[in-house]
């Protein structure tokens, strides 16, 4: 079979003597028309904004970036006909990096469509930069909210997204758009180290995927809504080749939990029990387009195996790792060391490293990746130049009539299994 790897594929040839078995989801009645989604949702989104704002209102627009794609080239025309003729709106779009860095042009003018980039002001946000943020108060929990001050100038925002399981948050998109999305690097900081436990300096119990009841970075990220009371969003559900399946318009955190139903019966997957090995792609760029956006497929293939199993993940990592902070963490040696430098010393994706760190040492995990092979070894996980290299060094291990599991889109199925 082919599995996705950064923008081409490779081969792999199923080894006989282990039960193989394939997890996706074929969810056919789930397939409609993507324009008639979009059109429905673009046409409940113009009908709650009607009352709300007058004509010729400052309209900010917040989207994604590229790393979280949902389709903004196809949506975007249409959104922007339909205010441009019920509103005669100014409109400007804002691009979400949260703490990612800022694109190429080439990138951004991609994402949103050449049309759409070049007739509208479009503009990246930048965590680290200073004249562009606004305090806006702080949460019920002490994170100062500062967020970009493109906000306060607009009549209105509008947030576009897609919704998706996040191995910490519960949930992407939704107040996710505002923060991290726009929001200054110390607000992101100081939401994000609440999946840190302070009592154990490990993992928070309660951040994981389908969590925003008892989530503490979810409960406090998502007050940061209150803050923009002139907001309305349209969040999107997409199926595993990208088409979107459902759309739906509103207040920001309802609008979420409407999607969010639709996301746990697309992506989630129970499982009988873990395998022995599990081969995972992240699903090709941007899933694997660094080794911070990468961990989301280690992630879920570390949810797939047995303890003391293997995995081999398949992630270019073009843009290298995607964050300056987040290798030195690997210097402290395990993941309980790790955790208590956390404790004191947290910055951004720090969380992650401890979770990759925690991972690596319960299983085996074998990188395909374009890193160095050095940086791959120090966080714990072992270097393959490829996937046959990959296989060659988990195969004398493998027990007879092993179990194995392959992700093909391991960026986005989220296994639900209890580990043996």
């Amino acid at each position: 079979m082919q599995l996705k790897y950064g923008k081409g594929k490779v081969e792999f040839d199923l080894p006989q003597n282990i039960q193989w078995q394939v997890l996706h989801k074929n969810l056919p009645f789930l397939y409609g028309s993507e324009n008639k989604a979009i059109d429905e949702g673009i046409y409940s989104l113009a009908k709650q904004l009607a009352p709300r704002i007058a004509q010729n209102a400052k309209l900010l627009l917040i989207v994604p970036d590229h790393t979280r794609r949902c389709r903004l080239e196809i949506i975007l025309p249409k959104l922007m006909k339909e205010l441009e003729q019920k509103f005669n709106a100014q409109i400007e779009i804002l691009v979400a990096n949260g703490s990612h860095v800022l694109q190429p042009e080439h990138v951004i003018s991609d994402l949103v469509g050449e049309a759409i980039y070049k007739k509208y002001p479009v503009q990246q946000h930048d965590c680290h930069d200073e004249k562009t943020l606004h305090d806006f108060g702080k949460t019920t929990t002490g994170t100062p909210v500062r967020l970009n001050s493109k906000i306060k100038e607009a009549d209105f925002v509008i947030t576009i997204g897609g919704v998706l399981y996040h191995y910490f948050a519960g949930f992407g998109g939704g107040p996710k758009m505002l923060l991290p999305g726009v929001a200054a690097y110390e607000t992101i900081r100081i939401n994000h180290r609440r999946t840190i436990d302070p009592l154990t300096g490990q993992f928070h119990r309660d951040c994981f995927e389908g969590n925003i009841e008892t989530n503490p970075v979810y409960l406090d990220l998502a007050e940061v809504v209150r803050f923009v009371p002139n907001s309305l969003s349209l969040q999107v559900a997409m199926d595993f080749k990208g088409k979107i399946i459902e759309a739906a318009a509103g207040p920001i955190l309802e609008t979420q939990r409407e999607i969010c139903s639709q996301i746990a019966q697309v992506y989630s997957l129970s499982l009988e029990k873990p395998a022995d090995i599990v081969v995972a792609s992240a699903g090709g760029f941007p899933s694997d387009v660094n080794l911070i956006q990468a961990h989301k497929s280690i992630h879920h293939a570390f949810q797939a195996v047995k303890k003391g199993g293997h995995i081999i993940v398949l992630a270019e990592c073009t843009e290298g790792i995607g964050s300056k902070s987040f290798l030195p963490y690997f210097e402290f040696g395990s993941a309980q060391k790790i955790g208590k430098q956390l404790l004191h010393d947290y910055k951004i994706n720090g969380h992650t490293a401890l979770a990759l760190k925690s991972k690596a040492e319960q299983v085996k995990i074998v990188f395909v990746s374009s890193l160095e092979k050095e940086i791959v070894e120090k966080t714990g996980m072992i270097p393959a130049k490829n996937l046959a290299a990959a296989w060659e060094m988990v195969e004398k291990k493998i027990v007879p009539e092993a179990t194995g599991y392959i992700l093909p889109k391991a960026s986005l199925i989220v296994p639900m299994t209890n580990r043996s």
